[in-house]
């Protein structure tokens, strides 16, 4: 005699475990992706108006010094890049990182003014909504991130910065 069909045979063929999902954001393509993460971050913003998307706690300044390539400036103290930072210590998305403190209180010249970058994850460009800038000899040397010899430049946000002669 034949069985009585289980409605929930499905279950003995390829089992997926619980903590897989179907499918993840990474599967995406970057535009995509980024444009469903801004959309689920909206939302939430909305349902709770505690979360914020891509905002630093701190309340921005507004200082914007328009500073031009060949300019002179000097890097404010580390105590007041740190009241500009969040809790993450960025300044509207952007990272201090560690190794820029060497560089506080110094003066250098303004190498470059960047306004769009483009993300090695992704290949994704991006436009820069708050000024930032390249100093001249202003590098990581690596030594935080396991000896790393690429050299890049740091991104220095002019709210960091002050004009000097």
């Amino acid at each position: 005699m034949d069985e009585p069909i289980n409605p929930c045979n499905f279950l003995a063929g390829d089992v997926i475990e619980a903590s897989t999902p179907y499918w993840s954001y990474e599967m995406l393509p970057g535009r995509i992706r980024k444009r469903m993460i801004d959309i689920k971050q909206s939302i939430f913003s909305k349902i709770n108006p505690t979360i914020r998307s891509d905002q630093s706690s701190v309340s921005p300044v507004n200082n914007s010094l328009n500073l031009q390539p060949g300019e002179w400036v000097q890097v404010k103290s580390i105590d007041e890049i740190f009241k500009t930072l969040d809790e993450k210590k960025r300044y509207r998305g952007l990272y201090f990182m560690p190794e820029m403190q060497n560089f506080c209180g110094k003066k250098f010249r303004v190498f470059k003014k960047v306004e769009r970058i483009k993300l090695e994850t992704t290949g994704d460009v991006r436009k820069l909504k708050t000024p930032t800038v390249f100093l001249e000899g202003v590098y990581c040397n690596g030594d935080i991130h396991d000896r790393c010899d690429r050299a890049c430049f740091h991104f220095w946000k002019e709210v960091w910065l002050t004009r000097t002669c």
